[in-house]
């Protein structure tokens, strides 16, 4: 009888569901945060660090209230090019994304 691995049926299991394939790694938090001070959180319109996040990373959910910003941890860079068009100064970029690219 062939072992479960080496059974063409189990084969084709394995390749259809993932099995043989590495795992994803954890979700990384993002790069760029954004506090309370955030315009949108007080129900201002103001979508200007969405404007200018290059890889589209600060995207907008419609929530009570008005539209609430979340920073996509797998497309922000930490580039850091959110932060300063920020009429609030609310977004924080971590220091180790700073250090990375010598901005510290």
């Amino acid at each position: 009888m062939a072992s479960p691995d080496t059974a063409p049926d189990h084969k084709r299991r394995r390749l259809l569901f993932g099995a043989s394939l590495p795992l994803p790694e954890p979700a990384t938090a993002p790069a760029a945060a954004i506090n309370e001070a955030c315009l949108a959180f007080r129900a201002i319109a103001c979508m200007s660090c969405r404007d200018a996040c290059p890889t589209g990373a600060i995207r907008f959910a419609l929530a009570l209230g008005g539209a609430r910003p979340r920073v996509e941890a797998e497309a922000c860079t930490g580039c850091g090019e959110c932060a300063p068009v920020c009429p609030a100064a609310a977004i924080a970029v971590a220091a180790s994304m700073r250090a990375e690219r010598g901005d510290a």
